[in-house]
């Protein structure tokens, strides 16, 4: 009885060690922190439907051996969640590189935890500037804040016109470094702040805020806000009947803002991450040609350079060619004559994982977002 146990006992284990001696790797997986649920879930969708486009095109171009496949973990857009989704997908997942996350406040977050993990975060719409110090394994496509808010400050100042402001932002990181940087530039043109006052995600009544704005008669409002609450501040302005000029920042440039507001967004203005048109645009009109064929509908701009940061992480694997210890230095080396050229212009990590990017100006007219001549 005894030789018979024994003889099970090994034929178990023969088993397993030829299982796992036979089993192959089917994909190459990569990790990406998204809010797919959430006030920020509008967000979510189009940071998915831009790396699922790239995803698409990479794995019928036969780019690597296997196809690439992207995990997705929702981080509901708040910091702890964000360090719940890192954390499975360093620790179960084992993915060598995470496309994000989206927000500056999670990036922050989990910064630690990919650093520790020599995991790198490669991500394409958190501009708080201290991102910038976040760490060695952290990269962005995008600018600061302190340039975006500086942008909106000049054009209010210059373009619009405006000597008296009012500011109504995000209490994050992200609403937090933009009211800064246009508060600085705006009084050092000359202009006059006369109102800042912060709101919470998830705010829904900003009356009190309307009413003190039209007691000041300033002439421009300054709402770097998340897509949500800006509508709701449109709509609010409106009824309340606060006949000012409007400008905020990417956050709030979504579609969704343009169903929430309504005929409230009609003339208002928007900073947002530029695309290369004049130097890229045959590249461009492929990526919305290939885009509208597959959603039935126009890309915005997350859409795009999500898409993008795809296609950079995909060239960094690609070029490390299994080594996954190299990755880091390898995004470090894309810059000078090594710069990503793409749908967003060049990209070229400087020392930080920084880019020198631009934001253009949009305005709503005849309920769509249009560049700004």
């Amino acid at each position: 009885m005894r030789k018979f146990k024994v003889l099970a006992i090994i034929i178990i284990i023969s088993a397993y060690l030829f299982a796992c001696g036979n089993s192959k790797k089917e994909t190459i997986n990569i990790g990406c922190s998204l809010p797919l649920t959430g006030e920020g879930a509008n967000y979510g969708r189009s940071v998915k439907e831009g790396v699922d486009l790239a995803i698409e095109e990479i794995n019928q171009s036969e780019m690597f051996d296997l196809p690439l496949k992207v995990i997705y973990e929702d981080d509901k857009m708040d910091p702890r969640e964000g360090v719940n989704a890192i954390n499975k997908l360093i620790t179960a997942d084992n993915v060598p590189i995470i496309i994000g996350p989206f927000g500056s406040s999670i990036t922050l977050a989990v910064a630690p935890i990919a650093n520790k993990n020599k995991v790198v975060l490669l991500g394409a719409s958190a501009t708080a500037d201290n991102i910038k110090d976040a760490g060695d394994y952290i990269f962005r496509i995008t600018p600061p804040n302190s340039k975006q808010g500086n942008d909106v400050a000049s054009f209010c100042f210059n373009s619009l016109n405006s000597k008296k402001a009012a500011i109504i932002y995000q209490t994050n990181d992200y609403g937090t470094t933009l009211k800064t940087a246009f508060e600085s530039e705006y009084l050092k043109l000359g202009g006059e702040v006369l109102i800042v006052e912060g709101v919470d995600l998830g705010n829904k009544d900003f009356k009190t805020q309307i009413l003190k704005i039209k007691s000041k008669q300033v002439d421009v409002v300054f709402f770097p806000l998340h897509v949500a609450e800006s509508g709701n501040f449109l709509k609010q302005s409106k009824e309340l009947g606060l006949n000012v000029k409007f400008i905020s920042c990417d956050g709030a440039m979504v579609d969704d803002l343009l169903k929430l507001a309504g005929n409230a967004a009609e003339g208002t203005y928007y900073t947002s991450l530029a695309l290369a048109y004049g130097m890229n645009d045959s590249l461009i009109n492929s990526f919305n040609t290939n885009f509208k064929k597959k959603y039935n509908k126009e890309p915005d701009v997350y859409a795009a350079y999500y898409y993008e940061v795809t296609y950079i992480l995909a060239h960094a694997l690609k070029k490390a060619n299994g080594n996954i210890g190299q990755i880091k230095e390898i995004l470090y080396s894309i810059n000078g004559e090594n710069a990503y050229n793409g749908i967003t212009g060049l990209t070229s990590f400087d020392t930080y994982g920084e880019v020198d990017k631009s934001f253009s100006i949009y305005v709503v007219s005849n309920n769509k977002f249009s560049l700004f001549k």
